[in-house]
């Protein structure tokens, strides 16, 4: 969780007024910088809002500075997550048919063919999913070539990653 709000907070801070829209995230939604005014005049906390994108660039466009990886990236912590670090809106059925159908070969039925962690206390990709998903969610969309971890961005649709990672985080 504390992942989570980190990454969130450092998205706002770094694209204060960026837009978080690309071609395969639904909804657009902005996120702008707030400073809040003591009455003193002096300056307060910034704090990320969303609001309605209104001077957004177009995605693709040259003020468009947010990579793919960021978009999808700001989706997960702004869209995906709950307060909990629970997806919202998977359908945990189709996830687990489309994790035998694409993560078992590697991870095995019940995602314990590969540990994470092979110095210290064994992680598996339940405790991942669950304690570590912005991590989790970024090699599942863009892998990871040190671990030979293909990247399924192209491959899958972002509904279909969504219900992956929500079955992910009911295994043990």
């Amino acid at each position: 969780m504390r992942k989570t709000l980190f990454i969130a907070g450092l998205l706002a801070t770094l694209y204060g007024a960026a837009a978080v829209t690309a071609g395969d995230t639904p909804g657009a939604t902005q996120v702008a910088q707030v400073k809040s005014q003591a009455k003193d005049g002096s300056q307060g906390k910034l704090q990320a809002v969303n609001a309605p994108a209104v001077n957004a660039p177009e995605p693709g466009s040259p003020g468009d500075t947010l990579t793919r990886e960021d978009k999808r990236m700001a989706y997960l912590v702004y869209k995906l997550l709950d307060k909990k670090g629970k997806i919202k809106g998977a359908n945990i059925k189709r996830g687990a048919k489309l994790f035998y159908q694409n993560c078992r070969p590697c991870h095995g039925e019940d995602g314990h063919r590969i540990n994470f962690n092979p110095m210290g206390e064994p992680a598996f990709i339940g405790q991942r999913a669950r304690n570590d998903m912005p991590t989790f969610w970024y090699q599942m969309n863009f892998g990871d070539e040190d671990r030979n971890m293909e990247a399924y961005y192209d491959e899958l649709t972002l509904d279909e990653m969504k219900d992956i990672a929500g079955y992910a985080q009911t295994l043990p």
